[in-house]
Formats: structure tokens, C-alpha cells, sequence
């Protein structure tokens, strides 16, 4: 039954829907904000480290500079995603 726009509100608004219950599997390992963030931080690593041993062509500064690309955009990925 719509509400007439021209009648007063109700003085007893609808109440809001309980959300539903969770599923009875094992809950998830990551949130898929966790995941996301991941599964970013780690292709940017894996490309800086490519572009690291192509550059430099040593094996031990395309791993470092992999690493910390991943860990430096898991952290602003970590503050820049809600």
C-alpha cells in the first residue's frame, strides 16, 4: 500500500530488516578486502621485479625490490581501500 506524499509520516517507521544469518561452512580465511589488496600488492611486486632484473640483471636486487614494492603497497593499498 503506497503512502500518499501529501500525508503525514508515520510516527512508527519501518524497522530495518535483520541481516541474514551466516552460512554454517567454515567462515573465510581473507576478506575479500584483504584478498583484493593482496592479490594487487603482489602483481605490482612481481612487475617491479621484472622490471628490476631487466634492468639491473642481477637476481638479488629484482627479489629486494620486489619485496619491498609489495610491502609498501600493501600498506598504501591497506589505507587507501575501505
Amino acid at each position: 500500500m503506497a503512502r500518499d506524499p501529501h500525508s503525514p509520516a508515520s510516527a512508527h517507521p519501518d524497522p530495518p530488516s535483520t541481516p541474514e544469518p551466516a552460512p554454517a561452512g567454515k567462515p573465510a580465511l581473507l576478506s575479500q578486502r584483504t584478498a583484493l589488496i593482496l592479490f594487487i600488492a603482489v602483481g605490482v611486486g612481481i612487475g617491479i621485479g621484472v622490471l628490476t632484473f631487466f634492468a639491473e640483471k642481477s637476481y638479488p636486487k629484482a627479489v629486494l625490490a620486489g619485496v619491498l614494492a609489495t610491502g609498501g603497497c600493501t600498506a598504501g593499498l591497506h589505507s587507501l581501500i575501505d
